[in-house]
This record gives structure tokens, C-alpha cells and sequence, in this order.
């Protein structure tokens, strides 16, 4: 493993110690700095704001589109920037926003209400249109790639284990 990938499961913070105590999570400020840095294409020690959620995303956390907008994200690149510094308070801040994150029992109360025979499946039809239109909304063609790579292919009727499919997209399997 590079040092890149080690640095990035090293920070990585386990979903029931966040759910169990939001409030005792520490901000390794070395840390987001190091992936501000693989960030900061021109060596300037500031952040492009657009590659604020994939910093939330590389510490482990899985803070919400709408909290990193809140703190400055923008939807082009070149728009606004921030010292490293400033994003450290910015990360730190979106842990104290409450409901800023997604658990696993979450996505799985999610699925389960579109398994409609109870079974553990559901159809890749609605989590195609749960992914590309609500929430933090993700392109179609990602979307694709993502299915591609870690879904179970459907059945004759279009259902899909979702199980295995929540397993991998969180790093479970």
C-alpha cells in the first residue's frame, strides 16, 4: 500500500464511535492538511473548495453534499479556495452538524423500504432514481459504473440482492 492509501484508512473513523459520540471526534488537522496537499495542484497550501467533499470523503467521513455546500463547496473548479488551515476548521465543523452523516443502519432502513416482497431485494430500477434524484444527486453514467462494479446483476424481474450491494459500497465486503 502507498503512503497516500495508508494516510486515508488511517484517518478513517469507525460509523458507531460517530453515531455513539459526534461530539468526541477529533479533527487530525496534520491529517486533512496531507490530503488537502495531494489535492493542491499547484503546491499554493490552498484547497479548490469544488474538492471539499472528496476531503470529507478521503477522512472517512461521509458528510452530506449539503453540509459541504453550506461550508463553501462549489460545483465548478477554480471558483473558490481556502487555506489548509481553513479547512481544517471547515471538516471540524461539519462533524458538529447534526445529521451530517449516514450510517449503514441508515441506507439500510433506506433499501429496506423499497424491498417490496421482503426478501432482501429490490428493484435496480428505484435505486438507479433514488441515486440520480434525490439527496446528494450522482450522474447517470456514474450511477452505471457504479452498478457495473459493485451491484449483483438483476433477475428476470429487475430485482437485486441490495445486501451485498450495501456491503461493498461501504467497504463491508
Amino acid at each position: 500500500m502507498d503512503d497516500d492509501a495508508a494516510l486515508l484508512c488511517d484517518c478513517a473513523v469507525s460509523e458507531n464511535e460517530a453515531a455513539a459520540h459526534p461530539s468526541l471526534i477529533m479533527v487530525d488537522a496534520d491529517t486533512v492538511k496531507k490530503i488537502c496537499d495531494i489535492y493542491d495542484w499547484d503546491g499554493k497550501g490552498e484547497l479548490d473548495l469544488f474538492y471539499l467533499g472528496d476531503i470529507m470523503y478521503a477522512m472517512g467521513y461521509n458528510t452530506t453534499k449539503k453540509v459541504c455546500v453550506g461550508l463553501g463547496q462549489t460545483d465548478e473548479e477554480g471558483k473558490k479556495f481556502a487555506k489548509f488551515d481553513d479547512v481544517v476548521g471547515m471538516v471540524e465543523t461539519a462533524l458538529k452538524t447534526p445529521d451530517s452523516q449516514g450510517t449503514y443502519a441508515d441506507y439500510l432502513e433506506l433499501l429496506k423500504l423499497y424491498d417490496k416482497n421482503e426478501n432482501g431485494t429490490m428493484m435496480l430500477a428505484e435505486l438507479d432514481n433514488i441515486l440520480c434524484n434525490l439527496g446528494d444527486e450522482v450522474p447517470k453514467e456514474d450511477v452505471q459504473k457504479m452498478f457495473a462494479e459493485i451491484c449483483d446483476p438483476e433477475d428476470e424481474d429487475g430485482l437485486f440482492p441490495y445486501m451485498s450491494f450495501l456491503d461493498r459500497l461501504t467497504g463491508k465486503a
